[in-house]
């Protein structure tokens, strides 16, 4: 019997670590390499959810001045529907450390038929102070079907901080182009998002 519930145990860590790298949909470069082991995560016990559409994002030990530091979770609003929260996350790697941070990802494959559809614009234009960090370097998953066109990811304002949404497969919807989410630098300072959207192509003479 002993044997047996090692032998459904590994079977079952396999499957957990396949099903890891299929819904990550990607990797980014890690942002942080360091030879400290980040501490045994911390039991949280999350306060009731400010609305149904609201997901939790899970503590996680960062780095800070040479030192890791607790992050408490919080509940976040999406960017999108069916995006979820992929968690920050430690990796062993040669006896170094590699920090990848949390970010946005789709949880819906790419489908032939389905063109993505971007959230309505805010009633407001997004703007704030803080700068939007470089892009993150993502590894793109496989073509899923022929002439599928690849929406890079992005920088998205949460209200406190920048957090980025992963890239996605879509459909090309005919006669339409993707302008990709940007941020704008304006001449007071601050900083303007522009979301993504589908726009006609201009047609050349």
């Amino acid at each position: 019997m002993g044997a047996m519930l090692k032998l459904i145990l590994a079977i079952a860590l396999a499957l957990s670590a396949l099903s890891f790298e299929a819904q990550a949909q990607f990797r980014v470069m890690p942002g942080i390499r360091v030879t400290v082991a980040p501490p045994v995560l911390r039991h949280e016990v999350a306060p009731p959810a400010p609305s149904p559409r609201h997901q939790w994002i899970g503590g996680y030990w960062g780095w800070r001045a040479g030192a890791h530091v607790w992050i408490g979770g919080h509940w976040a609003l999406p960017p999108g529907y069916g995006y979820v929260w992929e968690p920050a996350r430690w990796e062993n790697v040669n006896g170094a450390y590699m920090f990848y941070d949390g970010h946005w990802r789709t949880a819906e494959p790419a489908d032939p038929a389905q063109v993505y559809q971007p959230p309505p614009p805010p009633v407001t234009q997004v703007v704030t102070e803080v700068a939007p960090p470089p892009p993150i370097v993502e590894v793109r998953p496989a073509m899923p079907f022929a002439d599928a066109m690849w929406l890079p990811g992005y920088w998205h304002w949460n209200g406190q901080r920048h957090v980025w949404v992963g890239g996605r497969w879509s459909a090309r919807p005919e006669g339409h182009a993707w302008e990709a989410p940007h941020w704008d630098h304006r001449p007071d300072g601050r900083w303007a998002q522009h979301p993504g959207h589908w726009h006609p192509e201009e047609r050349r003479p």
